[in-house]
Order: structure tokens, then sequence, then C-alpha cells
């Protein structure tokens, strides 16, 4: 074997054990592709397995996004396993039904399925990790796309050793594509190209094929090399800027229910590469998808005034409350509106409310919140249950003028997203009960009073 060959293959060795992305015994799942870099790792991991007693397992992921090309990938990967021994899995993927389903673009489509077809893989195999090909270059042009769209720290310290979510390795992340490409050759190597691999429409395709090239021939440099150094220091900077966050987020980010609360003044007193990362810190929390024009204009919401909010995706939105961001579920934009009647319970997906006749009048001063008690006579013909309206006002009890409601709700401290979900009891256009808060004045019991309605409201436990 050429001594080139045999140095590649010992820095293979080398960097698996100093960065211990494996161990000697380790089970491990090859994400094999067919392409160049997945079937060299493949036969580096093999030709290493009997020395440090690895168990080796293939998975290949057809997308079903190239018709005959991809079986055809599915097909060399299964006979290149074979040749070599080793248990071969395929997972077959339904990317535009995901795409459609989840509103995202092919590629992201594609790659949120594909890992999680990595890590049904990788527990179905009780493996300690999963691991792909990724490697110099690749690492550069993240840097290079993340550098472009405005990342910070995290996007500008590339593909990491280790995914975070799941068990993901990327040994290969030391090696050169010409490095890679020269061992294939020499140690004969089968390999498919990948048609898509040749498409300028793709942002990573143009990258490859004309940015990089061009800055190497104008600045004279090795533009990889350089790229993967600011991967490292910022790598470096990163683990120092998670070490903060783990510090910090406790007393800034709660979790109340199904919605994350920012705490306003403390976040803005953080400096703002900590800002930043907070939000993609819960942007990984919740699921959503981060870019930077997102992380933008959350931090833009927070010069605003109270009641915008940002959509983050079809699950998420950013709400500016007085003195909190809110993380919750975008708001019905449906009016909420029912008929009811007196003597008559009606359960909804968040509330409950009733209405009764009593004969006895009670003592009004000794009730829950959730109760109230009314002068049955000063009730129109029509009862509306319905959402909170802009321009509404009342009489709150107690008081002798009227008031916007959007002030009452303030002045009690009542958040954007709590108030469009307080239903308010209405007699012929006129509020009769903000429930579980304030009786309208006009509506309450007097010593003339003769038939009174008693009023429940009562959350659901799930809430």
């Amino acid at each position: 074997m050429d001594d080139d060959q045999k140095q590649f293959e010992r820095r293979f060795e080398a960097f698996l054990a100093e960065n211990r992305l494996a161990l000697h015994g380790s089970t491990l799942v090859l994400a094999v592709s067919g392409g160049i870099d997945s079937m060299v790792m493949m036969h580096l991991f093999h030709a290493l397995s009997e020395s440090w007693s690895m168990a080796l397992s293939v998975i290949h992921v057809n997308h079903h996004l190239r018709g005959e090309e991809s079986d055809g990938d599915e097909r060399f990967v299964m006979e290149a396993s074979a040749s070599l021994n080793l248990p071969f899995r395929s997972i077959q993927l339904d990317v535009s039904s995901y795409q459609a389903r989840h509103k995202l673009s092919k590629q992201e489509a594609a790659r949120e399925l594909r890992y999680q077809a990595f890590e049904t893989a990788r527990v179905d195999a009780g493996a300690d990790a999963l691991a792909t090909a990724h490697h110099a270059d690749d690492n550069a042009e993240t840097v290079l796309m993340n550098a472009l769209r405005g990342a910070g720290i995290r996007g500008l310290s590339g593909i990491p050793l280790r995914r975070e979510r799941g068990s993901v390795i990327r040994p290969l992340l030391w090696a050169t594509r010409q490095e890679i490409s020269d061992h294939a050759t020499e140690r004969g190597i089968p390999y498919r190209e990948d048609s898509s691999n040749l498409s300028m429409e793709y942002t990573r395709n143009a990258l490859r094929r004309l940015i990089l090239p061009g800055l190497e021939t104008l600045s004279h440099s090795n533009i990889v090399n350089s790229l993967n150094r600011v991967s490292t220091i910022m790598r470096s900077l990163q683990e120092r800027l998670e070490s903060e966050l783990r510090d910090r987020m406790p007393s800034i980010v709660t979790h109340e229910g199904n919605r994350m609360r920012v705490a306003l003044g403390a976040f803005l007193r953080e400096p703002l590469y900590l800002q930043e990362e907070m939000m993609l810190e819960i942007f990984r929390n919740l699921g959503i998808e981060a870019s930077t024009r997102k992380v933008r204009s959350c931090l833009d919401l927070c010069t605003r005034s109270a009641g915008r909010y940002v959509q983050l995706s079809s699950r998420w939105c950013l709400y500016r409350d007085r003195d909190m961001l809110v993380f919750g579920e975008p708001l019905e934009k449906k009016t909420f509106e029912v008929p009811v009647e007196v003597g008559k319970e009606y359960s909804f997906s968040r509330f409950r409310f009733g209405s009764e006749e009593i004969g006895i009048i009670p003592d009004v001063s000794d009730h829950a919140g959730t109760i109230e008690y009314i002068d049955a006579d000063r009730l129109g013909s029509r009862l509306l249950l319905r959402a909170w309206k802009r321009g509404d006002w009342f009489q709150p009890l107690g008081m002798g003028r009227r008031k916007k409601l959007s002030d009452f709700f303030t002045n009690e401290k009542v958040s954007l997203l709590e108030k469009q979900s307080v239903p308010i009891l209405e007699s012929d256009g006129s509020i009769v009960w903000v429930c579980g808060l304030r009786l309208d004045q006009r509506f309450r019991i007097t010593a003339n009073t003769k038939h009174v309605v008693k009023l429940e409201y009562s959350l659901l436990s799930s809430q």
C-alpha cells in the first residue's frame, strides 16, 4: 500500500481516538449514500473494525427524489455492504409529503427526515453512534454559507464533530475532498456520482463549484483551510458560550405549560451575542428552524410596543408583552362567539361555562372568582359568550364609570395571549362578566334584586 494511503488511514484512526468519537468495542451504524465520501468512510471503518473490535452496520436512506438513480444508489450500497459482510438496512422516505405538510423547502424536509431515520436506525441497532461522512470541504462551505446569512458564533463554528440531538459523529471532518478522492483512487474504492451535485440551483453547489475556487484564485490561499481555521476558533468560543448559557438562561427563560417566557429586562441587559444565542437555544428547544432573519425579528420585537408578534413557524409565535417575550401557539384568527342560555352548561376546548337561576339570594361577598351572582331581571333576551374585541368597554364592579377592556386587562396584568382566551359574557350588546376576572357594575345584586342567576366559569384541568 502507498505510504500516503497508510498515512491517511493512520490519521483517520488518530482523529477517532483523539476526539473519542468511537472507542474500542464500539457498535456503529454507518450512513452510506453511495457517494465517494461515505464509501471511503465505510472502507476506513471496515479496515479498522477488527483491531478496534467494532461492530458495524450500514444504513442507506432513499429519498426517492431522483427516480431510478435513487433506487440505483440503494442497490449499489446494498451490494457494497454485502461485499464487506456488513449488515445493511435501507429506509424509504416520502420527502414530498413531509415537505408539503410542514411547509419546508425540499432540502430542509429531506434533511429533517434523514436525521430522524438515522436516529431510528441507531436505536434499533443498539449502536453507540451513527457516523456520517462530512469532511473539511463540507465544513468550509457551511461556514461560508452561514457567514453570508449573517450567522452568529454557532453558525461560524461550522459542522460539529458530534450532532447535538442523537449520537451522530463526523469522523472525516479532518480530511479534504481531494484527499478523500485520492484515497478512493489508490484503494480502488467504487462509488456513484449524485447528479444533483451538478445542479447550480442549490447554493451549496454554487459555492463549491464557483465561489470557493474563485476566492482561492483571487487570494492565492487555501480557502478551505482558512475557513476550517475559523470554524475551529468559533467552535472553541461556542463551548465557552454554552457554559454562559447554562449559567444565565434559567433566571431569564422559564417554561409555563406550553409556553416559554423571556424576562425582557434581564434579557436586554445581556450582551448582543448572548441574546442571539439564547434565541437560538430557545428555537432548538421548541423545534423552530433557525435563521438569521427570525433571530433579528425576535430581537427587534424587544423594542416594539406590547401586542406585536412575530410568526416563527406554523406552531409558534413570539409575542411582545409588557415586560415579557412569550413564545406560544399562534392566536386563532376566527372570532369566538357562541349564544348561551340560562340553565345550561357549555364545554369548550379550554373551559366550561354554566348558569342557573337560584331561589335564595346568596352572600355575594363569599364566593370564588370563578363564580358570580347577577340580577336576573337586568339580563336581556340574547346572551352571548365571545372573545374580547378591540373597543370593548364595561363598568367594572365597584366603579362609577366605564373602562376600556384593554385598559382593564393592562391594569390586571393580563397578557396578550391570556386576554385572547378570556371569555366575555354579553347581554344584548353589554358586557355582563369578564369571566373569572370582574363582573359589570350594572348587573350586580342590589337590595332590590328579586331573581338571581349564578354564573360559573372554570378552566379545564389540561390547561
